[in-house]
């Protein structure tokens, strides 16, 4: 009983407080460019506390699966001070901007205090070479450090997995670094197949520790944060040019899944920094109603040299909103299927 309690704390503390950083950012924004907030609310279903302010009521709610920054003049226009639809294009921008942004720097801030901290960090230096693979047989040696491959400049070993990946065992140029000379080689990668008849390529190189320090964890980590970032980035893309099935996205069913099954802090941690990287670079796909559908929208009144149409403008994002909650379902549906 005691653990299903924490495991229901654990969900609710992580979605809730990455909404309510994600509404916060909405609100002060929406401060800052003197725009009037009627009501800051947090979840849905029952309210649990609510408190009304000089101008704004704040509301939180029992389950912490959404929340919403309404603002004056937002889904209707209204000729009043401090509305939103009187605000300049640029104003308009940045207050729904910021909710997905503040995600985005608190999902890259957490990660690279969280590796930097943690410091277990993998070099591009050569340790040893295993016998029969490529490294060993074409000359590579200990203490060689690896800093380009195929062209590309090697800051981390991740990079070179990545490229064996996508190389299928084709030819590949190196350029070393040893004795403070630059050396360069190509090698055949060594192919590996398992019984389940995966077939993997390997040069055969068992890489360094990087030496723990101040600076090198900075450094370290910083270039682990931008591959952390690009990862997300590339998912998404891969969704939509269709290397990505539906079927392999994650809602709060499977969401609540993963952190149920976090073992330690750091686990912990590294899911809050993921889940709100993940959803404020979503939250800015160009897709109504979504935040940066929104912004689409606006750019295209810009362009345009005038507002659209009040009914479009409705149409539009009603379907965009069916659009995504016919996704949810689906992605709900799948998460359910892939727990039972």
């Amino acid at each position: 009983m005691l653990n299903i309690l924490l495991n229901i704390i654990k969900i609710a503390f992580l979605l809730g407080f990455l909404i309510f950083i994600h509404e916060g950012g909405h609100f002060l924004v929406a401060k800052l460019c003197k725009i009037k907030v009627k009501e800051f609310a947090i979840g849905f279903g029952p309210v649990i506390w609510k408190k009304q302010g000089k101008k704004t009521k704040y509301v939180l709610r029992l389950i912490p699966l959404g929340g919403f920054v309404d603002l004056l003049g937002e889904e209707q226009a209204v000729d009043e001070e401090g509305s939103f639809s009187k605000a300049s294009s640029l104003k308009k921008i940045a207050i729904l901007l910021a909710g997905g942004m503040v995600n985005i720097i608190f999902g890259l801030a957490v990660y690279f205090i969280l590796v930097t901290t943690l410091g277990n960090f993998v070099s591009t230096t050569v340790d040893q070479t295993v016998e029969t693979y490529a490294a060993q047989t074409d000359g590579i040696q200990e203490g060689d450090k690896i800093i380009q491959v195929n062209g590309k400049e090697i800051k981390r070993k991740s990079q070179i997995d990545k490229i064996l990946e996508k190389n299928n065992g084709e030819e590949i140029n190196l350029i070393i670094e040893r004795n403070n000379e630059q050396i360069e080689m190509t090698l055949t990668p060594t192919l590996e197949e398992s019984e389940n008849t995966t077939r993997k390529y390997y040069l055969g190189i068992i890489f360094k520790v990087a030496p723990k320090s101040f600076t090198g964890n900075l450094y370290y980590g910083f270039w682990d944060t931008v591959e952390f970032s690009v990862s997300i980035i590339d998912n998404i893309k891969q969704l939509f040019t269709g290397n990505v099935g539906v079927d392999q996205l994650t809602g709060p069913v499977g969401i609540s899944e993963v952190v149920v099954k976090t073992k330690n802090t750091s686990q912990f941690i590294y899911i809050l920094a993921l889940i709100s990287l993940s959803l404020g670079v979503t939250n800015l796909l160009p897709v109504p109603p979504l935040d940066g559908g929104k912004i689409l929208l606006i750019l295209i009144e810009w362009v345009i040299r005038k507002p659209i149409k009040e009914n479009v403008n409705a149409a539009i994002q009603m379907t965009g909103f069916f659009l995504i909650m016919g996704l949810a379902v689906l992605v709900t549906y799948n998460d359910v299927l892939r727990i039972f």
